[in-house]
């Protein structure tokens, strides 16, 4: 419900404060003071239309801000409008959109005024109110309806995808099973690429030591005279005939001939570790050539190994799932077919509560008329089945209607179609008297909705209006002494000059106040002795 209203610079208020509580709140003031500006103000702040004649004169910006109370927490909407008719809506001092505003507000509070279609005049709230009425059987009836609808939906959905351009489809199931042909067949094994590396590695090293022993090899003892050994063994040959003519040249000799021995026997290490090299060529072909189709796969399907195969998982899966296309097809056209029964099924349970809970309200919001003058006026709740085929399943299956024939002998016409205000507002009351228990909006504004009725009737309007604030807060906008006296709050609208400039004011009034207030709704005359006593009276009596 609302607890507090801040009004600046809107039309002709500058400064209002507002503070609201439970049950019936009235608005009244004389002809002109400007109590209709509240309600636009209310429904300014929560995502009504805005236009610069909203902004007081010579103000830069009109703001109105709501305090709700809702469900044990508070909530503020504030909105604005600046001279440059641009507005602003903030929930809790976030900026939002006006759809978020009106999406939240919605739930919170409705505004009734004669010069508006009432929400609860259009079709399109009817069945959610009829359902609310109806209670558990319509929402259990409703609540099955609602599943087999979304599966129908989903099946549906799904047939299209498999019907959908077929050449397509198998396009893209040849190009899936030449990867996953490609994938498995390469029988990947996780981290393959990093020991292949290591392997590949090792191999080349053991192939460059070979290489170079082999050439040292060569080149130390081949066949060839050019050989170290053979080109050394004639130097010591030299050497060995030149010292048997000098003492000096045996010493020579003494150490050429050991550097000959010392060759002698790395050629010989070095045959031995070479026959002992594991040298295998095929083997680093085949690792060279396994990596490469490796770093290919990767190329095509992922980063790392890993990727690849996932990738190759995915596409086994959806290769598998267009493989089974046609058993698909047939099992989803067998349920689509059992689910077509089970809606209609559903569709007729749902009517039987629907029109029980339909003649229910018809003839509770029919007493509420009688009270309200309307004896001959004749309420009706229609429930309209629609078609359920292969071609259209209706997201609800009934078309519900609120329909009213004023007069007896005229046909029922839509509530839209009434043109009298007072027979609106009774309308209206009637409707909201019986559905205010099940209607989630928690603040209820009705703008002069005595307008054009008097005597007995407005009595009886004072008293649905005290009903209805019983289950949610109402604030009434009125000119008439029983509504103003059964009230719980009383805010008077008046309208003062000040500084040569016209505004207007807003006050809580209670006591001989209010005593005043109620004698002036009586007779034009608040200070008039015999209205007073009676306005006291009727305070007292609650209205009556």
């Amino acid at each position: 419900m609302i607890h507090h209203v801040e009004i600046s610079n809107f039309a002709l208020v500058e400064h209002a404060g507002l503070s609201f509580g439970a049950g019936l709140t009235v608005l009244s003031g004389e002809t002109g003071a400007g109590k209709s500006i509240v309600v636009d103000a209310l429904d300014f702040a929560i995502g009504g239309r805005s236009d610069r004649s909203m902004l007081r004169s010579g103000a830069e910006e009109a703001v109105v801000s709501i305090l709700f109370e809702h469900q044990g927490d508070e909530l503020a909407v504030t909105r604005g409008l600046r001279d440059s008719n641009r507005s602003y809506a903030k929930i809790d001092g976030r900026l939002v959109t006006a759809t978020e505003l009106r999406a939240t507000t919605d739930r919170l509070i409705a505004i009734h005024s004669q010069s508006d279609q009432q929400s609860i005049f259009r079709e399109s709230v009817h069945q959610a109110l009829l359902d609310a009425f109806g209670g558990e059987p319509v929402e259990l009836a409703r609540s099955a309806y609602s599943s087999y609808y979304s599966e129908f939906k989903k099946i549906e959905k799904r047939l299209a995808e498999l019907f959908t351009d077929p050449e397509t489809r198998e396009r893209r199931r040849n190009i899936l099973r030449y990867q996953v042909d490609e994938i498995e067949g390469a029988e990947i094994v996780p981290g393959e690429d990093r020991q292949l590396l290591k392997k590949i590695r090792t191999m080349t090293a053991v192939v460059e030591i070979a290489t170079n022993i082999g050439q040292a090899m060569i080149e130390l003892s081949g066949d060839d005279e050019r050989s170290i050994q053979a080109g050394l063994s004639q130097v010591v040959a030299r050497i060995n005939a030149a010292s048997k003519n000098s003492a000096y040249m045996q010493d020579i000799y003494d150490r050429a001939e050991s550097l000959r021995q010392d060759l002698a026997e790395i050629a010989i290490d070095l045959e031995r570790i070479y026959e002992k090299l594991d040298v295998r060529p095929e083997e680093m072909e085949r690792a060279n050539a396994r990596l490469s189709l490796l770093r290919r796969l990767q190329d095509k399907y992922g980063d790392d190994l890993d990727a690849v195969i996932a990738y190759g998982k995915r596409a086994r899966q959806e290769l598998d799932r267009l493989d089974r296309t046609e058993e698909e097809l047939v099992r989803l056209l067998d349920r689509k077919d059992d689910l077509l029964v089970a809606l209609r099924q559903s569709a007729d349970k749902l009517l039987g509560v629907r029109q029980a809970a339909a003649a229910e309200l018809s003839e509770s919001i029919n007493g509420e008329l009688q009270d309200l003058n309307m004896k001959n006026a004749s309420f009706v709740v229609s429930v309209e089945e629609m078609s359920i085929d292969d071609d259209y399943v209706p997201t609800d299956p009934h078309a519900v209607r609120f329909k009213i024939a004023p007069n007896p002998g005229e046909p029922s016409m839509p509530l839209i179609s009434i043109v009298s205000g007072g027979e609106a507002s009774r309308v209206l009351l009637a409707i909201k008297t019986i559905l205010a228990s099940v209607d989630n909006v928690s603040t209820l504004i009705f703008d002069e909705i005595d307008t054009g009725i008097s005597g007995k009737t407005t009595t009886m309007i004072a008293r649905k209006l005290k009903s209805i604030a019983e289950h949610c807060q109402v604030i009434c906008v009125t000119h008439s002494v029983q509504i103003a006296a059964i009230a719980e709050r009383h805010l008077l609208i008046g309208k003062v000059v000040e500084g040569g400039r016209t505004k207007t004011t807003v006050q809580n009034v209670d006591g001989k106040d209010r005593v005043r207030e109620v004698a002036r709704l009586l007779s034009g005359r608040p200070d008039d002795h015999a209205s007073r006593v009676l306005a006291e009276q009727l305070i007292a009596g609650d209205g009556s």
